[in-house]
């Protein structure tokens, strides 16, 4: 029994001393994409980007990313989806890119390097503690300048195939345009308006509504309600605060400009139709109203941003067309490994 103890003691002793030199390594390959092995660096990044993407889309801004839901999937699980198609749109745009031009020039290069010396020097250790080398980081940076080199190409050789129509038809389909007014409760000296006083701003955002909605004219009745509520609240009015309180913007699903309620209203909502909306007991009054008044405005002040919105649109179409072939290969343990939760 003797012998038997020093014998095990023996064996712990040489199992230690084997484990300590062993030394535990992350896997340095996540999966495969068309046989070619995606380093865990590179695969970080894109899952990087992917995260910081899914703060901004997320379902309810109320809640944390992570345990939050994009267009009705878990966040974690979207996360993933848009970091492999990086992966892929990466791995095609250097294919194609060398296909049709071979390497970047050395003005290029150069001025591609000098660009990503300053972000490094500005966020490498933001990258680093989270697993991307500077190499990963080059790789992601590169693939992105040749993919916007090719999309611009394209644009520019295909921008005049959309047709007036098809401009407007697209634009009217995309985006909905709403004029709005901000109501001050709050004097010059920064004292906030409560009780009945509160009360008399908001009855004249109220009847700003329904005076729009039985055809108004929102900058004439805008002035004169934004007049009323300085003279309630104590605030001086000037034509400087009118511009800054009177204004237009453009809202599409999904927007995060404005309220949530507030885009989804005026989505739903008819040309003309206005509403109130209250954040923090500040009135907004908004009205949907026309993209744009005739074809004149569309073509001096949209046309070209929708023309490029159009064209790149189907090109980053085309290309995930392209890659929707492509074989992936994950080692699910890798993949677990660098799960988004991970990410600081």
């Amino acid at each position: 029994m003797k012998m038997k103890k020093i014998i095990g003691m023996l064996l712990s002793a040489v199992l230690a001393v084997s484990m300590s030199a062993c030394t535990f390594s992350t896997p340095s390959v996540v999966m495969t994409v068309e046989g070619e092995e995606i380093p865990a660096g590179l695969y970080l990044m894109y899952q990087y980007q992917a995260y910081t993407q899914a703060s901004s889309q997320v379902d309810d801004p109320a809640v944390p990313t992570l345990k939050n839901t994009i267009e009705g999937k878990k966040a974690e699980e979207w996360i993933h989806e848009q970091t492999v198609e990086g992966i892929k749109r990466c791995i095609w745009t250097e294919k194609a890119f060398a296909e049709k031009y071979g390497e970047m020039t050395p003005e290029e290069t150069a001025a591609m390097e000098q660009q990503i010396d300053s972000i490094w020097q500005a966020n490498s250790k933001q990258f680093e503690v989270n697993g991307i080398g500077r190499e990963s980081y080059t790789r992601f940076f590169k693939a992105n300048m040749q993919y916007e080199r090719m999309m611009y190409e394209d644009l520019f050789e295909n921008e005049a195939s959309v047709s007036l129509e098809e401009g407007k038809k697209y634009m009217n389909e995309h985006y909905t345009r709403v004029q709005m007014l901000l109501l001050p409760i709050g004097s010059d000296d920064g004292v906030v308006l409560e009780g009945d006083a509160l009360e008399e701003v908001k009855t004249l955002a109220q009847q700003l509504v329904e005076k729009l909605n039985q055809g108004g004219n929102f900058d004439e009745l805008g002035k004169e309600t934004l007049q009323k509520a300085c003279e309630i609240s104590g605030r001086a009015y000037t034509e400087e605060l009118l511009e800054a309180f009177l204004s237009k913007g453009f809202v599409s699903e999904g927007s995060r400009e404005y309220p949530k309620e507030v885009v989804e209203k005026a989505l739903a909502s008819q040309e003309g139709q206005a509403d109130v909306y209250y954040s923090s007991n500040v009135p907004m009054v908004y009205q949907r109203i026309a993209n744009f008044a005739d074809d004149a405005e569309y073509e001096k002040e949209f046309k070209k941003a929708i023309e490029s919105e159009i064209v790149t649109g189907r090109f980053a179409d085309a290309v995930k067309e392209n890659t929707a072939s492509y074989e992936v290969v994950e080692d699910a343990a890798a993949v677990k490994t660098y799960a988004p939760s991970k990410i600081k």
